[in-house]
Parts: structure tokens; C-alpha cells; sequence
């Protein structure tokens, strides 16, 4: 029978996107951030992003498409490990101390990534000792992270392999959000890139103000 587990969504915060907490059990580090200086490449750029919103034909509720052109900046082809993550998330909306804070579980409403594998960005709570933290139902608690714990996971849909870059290759992902009492969209994207051996090369997040409709 399957462990179960209770989900605790987190908010990353905005002067470190990625979570900066490393695993202590038993003296393992949990590789959960991509180094500064690994943010931007030198050998692919991103251009013509799109953010699209659409009405799922299904009825379930409504898709975010993510859509960008990969170039190449060196000549020899690339294979990259490639995902988007979208999110709704909640910020205080002054920095006044008379503002109720927002409880950490409520800052993230919706984590969809792509590929979608929630387990693939679900890391243990632990406590200082390192063990895993358990919620009052003993249930083991992890948290959402913007951080794939298997890189080589972000493969190419139409071939199961990596993308392979020549000159310029167009990237298309897709985000549901259900339809749900008190309904919300997404308002952040976040695009990670690996290189072939599964090492940070990229990351931007971008922030959704308005959507076009198609």
C-alpha cells in the first residue's frame, strides 16, 4: 500500500524564487535552487514568449498555453531538459504590521507544472533534527517546490527524449486550472532549463497581469 503524505504548498519568496533550505537527514543535501549564476545562458536565449488563455473543451476549466522560441547561440546542437511551472499566489498587498499575514499554506493556491509530475517537485518538511515533520493525522507533510528533484524528467512530449535544439525550436506547454468555487487563474510562470547532463542552465519567472484569449 502507497505512503501516504500530506501536502503543505509553500511561497517562495520573491528575493529567492527557488527555496534555499537543504536536507540534513543523515547529511544528504536537497539541491532545491538554481545558482545565481546559472540563471541566464550563454548558449540559448529565450524570445517571443507567449501567454495564452484558453476555455478547456472538456469543460474541466480553463488552460494556460506557455509559448517560446528557443535559439541557439552556439553551433552545435543541444539536448535541454525543459519544464514550466505555473502558480496562483497570494502577496500581502501592503507591508503595513497591521496587515494580517498570509498563512504560509494559503500563498500558493494552485501548483500545475509541465511535464505534469507533482512528485516530481515534492520535497520532505523536516524539522531541525532533520526527520520528517507528520501532520496530526500522522501523515509525513512535503512541500511544493519550483525545483524538480529529477531534471532529466523535462522531456520533449512528442518524442519522450529531450528537446533537441539545432537553430531554433518552438516550446509549448500547458497549464489546466478547474474550475472551482471561488475560481482563480494563474498569475506566475516559471521556466526551468536544463542542460544534457541535468545541470541548471536557466530559469525567469514572469508574472501574468493580463492573458490573451484565443
Amino acid at each position: 500500500m502507497k505512503k501516504k503524505t500530506a501536502i503543505l504548498i509553500m511561497l517562495l519568496l520573491p528575493c529567492a524564487i527557488f527555496s534555499q533550505e537543504e536536507g540534513k537527514k543523515k547529511g544528504q543535501v536537497e539541491l532545491t535552487n538554481i545558482p545565481v549564476q546559472s540563471q541566464y545562458s550563454n548558449r540559448f536565449k529565450i524570445t517571443n514568449l507567449y501567454l495564452n488563455k484558453r476555455i478547456d473543451l472538456g469543460g474541466k476549466g480553463e488552460i494556460l498555453e506557455v509559448e517560446f522560441v528557443l535559439q541557439n547561440l552556439i553551433d552545435d546542437p543541444q539536448d535541454l531538459y525543459i519544464f514550466t511551472i505555473a502558480t496562483y499566489e497570494k502577496v500581502e498587498k501592503t507591508t503595513s504590521s497591521f496587515e494580517r499575514p498570509i498563512p504560509e499554506k494559503e500563498r500558493i493556491r494552485s501548483f500545475v507544472p509541465f511535464p505534469y509530475d507533482l512528485s516530481n517537485f515534492q520535497y520532505p518538511v523536516r524539522d531541525e533534527s532533520g526527520n520528517v515533520k507528520k501532520d496530526a493525522n500522522g501523515l509525513e507533510m512535503v512541500r511544493l517546490v519550483k525545483f524538480p528533484k529529477d531534471p532529466k524528467k523535462g522531456v520533449d512530449p512528442n518524442t519522450d527524449k529531450p528537446y533537441h535544439l539545432k537553430n531554433k525550436l518552438v516550446v509549448r506547454t500547458t497549464h489546466l486550472s478547474p474550475y472551482r468555487t471561488n475560481y482563480f487563474f494563474f498569475n506566475n510562470v516559471v521556466v526551468l532549463i536544463f542542460d544534457s547532463e541535468g545541470k541548471p542552465a536557466y530559469r525567469q519567472l514572469f508574472e501574468i497581469k493580463g492573458k490573451r484569449s484565443r
